[in-house]
Protein backbone atom coordinates (compact mmCIF):
# COMPACT_ATOMS: atom_id res chain seq x y z
CA UNK A 1 0.00 0.00 0.00
CA UNK A 2 1.29 3.47 -0.71
CA UNK A 3 1.68 6.31 1.65
CA UNK A 4 0.48 9.38 0.77
CA UNK A 5 0.78 12.70 2.89
CA UNK A 6 -3.28 12.12 4.47
CA UNK A 7 -2.68 8.49 4.91
CA UNK A 8 1.08 9.16 7.02
CA UNK A 9 -0.65 12.34 8.89
CA UNK A 10 -3.82 9.54 9.71
CA UNK A 11 -1.04 6.67 11.23
CA UNK A 12 0.91 9.46 13.35
CA UNK A 13 -2.66 10.88 15.15
CA UNK A 14 -3.40 7.58 15.05
CA UNK A 15 -0.35 6.40 17.48
CA UNK A 16 -0.65 9.14 19.34
CA UNK A 17 -4.17 8.90 20.14
CA UNK A 18 -3.43 5.32 20.94
CA UNK A 19 -1.24 6.15 23.19
CA UNK A 20 -2.86 8.83 25.43
CA UNK A 21 0.45 10.53 24.51
CA UNK A 22 1.79 7.53 27.46
CA UNK A 23 1.38 4.70 25.17
CA UNK A 24 4.40 4.15 22.44
CA UNK A 25 6.34 7.21 23.40
CA UNK A 26 6.67 7.02 27.14
CA UNK A 27 5.88 9.56 29.58
CA UNK A 28 5.40 13.65 28.52
CA UNK A 29 7.36 15.75 29.94
CA UNK A 30 5.89 18.38 32.67
CA UNK A 31 6.55 21.38 30.58
CA UNK A 32 6.17 19.50 27.16
CA UNK A 33 3.31 20.80 24.92
CA UNK A 34 -0.52 19.92 25.78
CA UNK A 35 -1.99 16.69 23.86
CA UNK A 36 -3.53 16.75 21.32
CA UNK A 37 -7.79 16.80 21.25
CA UNK A 38 -9.91 14.85 19.12
CA UNK A 39 -10.76 18.31 17.03
CA UNK A 40 -7.16 19.36 16.94
CA UNK A 41 -6.45 16.33 15.47
CA UNK A 42 -9.84 17.18 12.66
CA UNK A 43 -8.71 20.37 12.35
CA UNK A 44 -5.20 19.20 11.09
CA UNK A 45 -6.32 16.92 8.87
CA UNK A 46 -9.31 19.23 7.70
CA UNK A 47 -6.40 21.54 6.87
CA UNK A 48 -4.01 19.50 5.17
CA UNK A 49 -7.00 18.52 3.11
CA UNK A 50 -7.41 22.29 2.38
CA UNK A 51 -3.67 22.62 1.65
CA UNK A 52 -4.19 19.78 -0.67
CA UNK A 53 -7.10 20.51 -2.64
CA UNK A 54 -5.78 24.42 -2.74
CA UNK A 55 -2.08 22.87 -4.16
CA UNK A 56 -4.39 20.61 -6.65
CA UNK A 57 -6.09 23.95 -7.52
CA UNK A 58 -2.59 26.08 -8.06
CA UNK A 59 -1.53 23.01 -10.54
CA UNK A 60 -4.68 23.23 -12.30
CA UNK A 61 -4.96 26.92 -12.40
CA UNK A 62 -0.96 26.79 -13.61
CA UNK A 63 -2.05 23.99 -16.06
CA UNK A 64 -5.10 26.35 -17.46
CA UNK A 65 -2.54 29.02 -17.66
CA UNK A 66 0.24 26.77 -19.56
CA UNK A 67 -3.04 25.92 -22.12
CA UNK A 68 -3.77 29.30 -22.29
CA UNK A 69 -0.62 30.53 -23.36
CA UNK A 70 0.22 27.41 -25.54
CA UNK A 71 -3.57 28.55 -27.38
CA UNK A 72 -2.37 32.11 -27.48
CA UNK A 73 1.26 31.16 -28.65
CA UNK A 74 -0.49 29.08 -31.74
CA UNK A 75 -2.96 31.41 -32.19
CA UNK A 76 0.01 33.71 -32.75
CA UNK A 77 1.90 31.41 -34.64
CA UNK A 78 -1.24 30.86 -36.87
CA UNK A 79 -1.57 34.70 -37.51
CA UNK A 80 1.64 35.11 -38.32
CA UNK A 81 1.70 32.51 -40.50
CA UNK A 82 -1.37 33.95 -42.01
CA UNK A 83 -0.16 37.35 -42.08
CA UNK A 84 3.55 36.19 -43.76
CA UNK A 85 1.11 34.23 -47.15
CA UNK A 86 -0.67 37.70 -47.35
CA UNK A 87 2.03 39.96 -47.49
CA UNK A 88 3.75 37.25 -50.03
CA UNK A 89 0.81 37.02 -52.23
CA UNK A 90 0.84 41.15 -51.82
CA UNK A 91 4.07 41.64 -52.87
CA UNK A 92 3.96 38.58 -55.86
CA UNK A 93 0.87 40.72 -56.90
CA UNK A 94 2.82 44.00 -57.02
CA UNK A 95 5.33 42.17 -59.11
CA UNK A 96 3.37 40.82 -61.00
CA UNK A 97 1.34 44.28 -62.19
CA UNK A 98 4.93 45.93 -62.02
CA UNK A 99 5.83 43.19 -64.61
CA UNK A 100 2.48 44.02 -66.81
CA UNK A 101 3.27 47.94 -66.74
CA UNK A 102 6.60 47.62 -68.09
CA UNK A 103 5.38 45.16 -70.45
CA UNK A 104 2.86 47.77 -71.70
CA UNK A 105 5.08 50.90 -71.36
CA UNK A 106 7.44 48.37 -74.12
CA UNK A 107 4.66 47.83 -76.13
CA UNK A 108 3.71 51.61 -75.85
CA UNK A 109 7.31 52.75 -76.65
CA UNK A 110 7.24 50.69 -79.35
CA UNK A 111 4.07 51.70 -80.88
CA UNK A 112 5.16 55.24 -80.58
CA UNK A 113 8.62 54.53 -82.25
CA UNK A 114 6.88 52.54 -85.53
CA UNK A 115 4.40 55.58 -85.90
CA UNK A 116 7.36 58.24 -85.29
CA UNK A 117 8.98 56.53 -88.20
CA UNK A 118 5.62 55.89 -90.38
CA UNK A 119 4.85 59.94 -89.75
CA UNK A 120 8.89 60.48 -91.02
CA UNK A 121 7.87 58.52 -94.08
CA UNK A 122 4.47 59.44 -94.51
CA UNK A 123 5.90 63.44 -94.42
CA UNK A 124 8.77 62.51 -96.73
CA UNK A 125 6.14 61.03 -99.06
CA UNK A 126 3.78 63.97 -99.19
CA UNK A 127 6.70 66.50 -99.54
CA UNK A 128 7.79 64.31 -102.52
CA UNK A 129 4.50 64.15 -103.91
CA UNK A 130 3.87 67.92 -103.33
CA UNK A 131 7.50 68.29 -105.46
CA UNK A 132 6.66 65.91 -107.65
CA UNK A 133 3.45 67.79 -108.45
CA UNK A 134 4.83 71.04 -108.95
CA UNK A 135 7.34 69.25 -111.43
CA UNK A 136 4.64 67.78 -113.51
CA UNK A 137 2.91 71.12 -113.31
CA UNK A 138 6.12 72.99 -114.75
CA UNK A 139 6.19 70.08 -117.23
CA UNK A 140 2.77 70.78 -118.32
CA UNK A 141 3.17 74.26 -118.62
CA UNK A 142 6.39 74.06 -120.42
CA UNK A 143 4.84 71.35 -122.67
CA UNK A 144 1.99 73.81 -123.31
CA UNK A 145 4.58 76.28 -123.91
CA UNK A 146 6.42 74.36 -126.21
CA UNK A 147 2.93 73.95 -127.89
CA UNK A 148 1.77 77.23 -128.43
CA UNK A 149 5.50 78.72 -129.75
CA UNK A 150 5.32 75.40 -131.96
CA UNK A 151 1.63 76.32 -133.35
CA UNK A 152 2.62 79.98 -133.61
CA UNK A 153 5.63 78.78 -135.67
CA UNK A 154 3.51 76.62 -138.04
CA UNK A 155 1.27 79.33 -138.38
CA UNK A 156 4.03 82.03 -139.09
CA UNK A 157 5.11 79.32 -141.49
CA UNK A 158 2.08 78.89 -143.24
CA UNK A 159 0.98 82.34 -143.78
CA UNK A 160 4.62 82.97 -145.02
CA UNK A 161 3.90 80.28 -147.80
CA UNK A 162 0.76 82.01 -148.41
CA UNK A 163 2.21 85.69 -149.11
CA UNK A 164 0.39 88.88 -148.41
CA UNK A 165 -1.96 88.02 -145.48
CA UNK A 166 -4.96 90.71 -144.48
CA UNK A 167 -7.05 89.67 -140.95
CA UNK A 168 -10.55 89.98 -141.58
CA UNK A 169 -12.73 90.74 -137.98
CA UNK A 170 -15.43 88.47 -138.16
CA UNK A 171 -17.93 91.74 -139.92
CA UNK A 172 -17.10 90.74 -143.16
CA UNK A 173 -14.99 93.93 -143.57
CA UNK A 174 -11.02 94.36 -143.70
CA UNK A 175 -9.54 94.94 -140.63
CA UNK A 176 -7.74 97.66 -139.23
CA UNK A 177 -4.42 96.01 -138.93
CA UNK A 178 -2.59 94.54 -141.59
CA UNK A 179 -0.58 91.20 -140.58
CA UNK A 180 3.30 91.09 -140.39
CA UNK A 181 4.98 88.98 -141.75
Amino acid sequence: MEMNGSNLLWFFAFLFLAGGGNGFFGARPPMGPPPATQSDVTEAVNNQSIQQQLNSLGIATANNNFEMAKQFMDQNLSMQSQNNTNLINIIQGFNNLSQQIMSQNAGLSQKIDQLGFKMESCCCDIKTQMLQNRLDDANATIVKQQTEISNQNQTNTILNQLGRWVAWTGTGSQGTTPATA
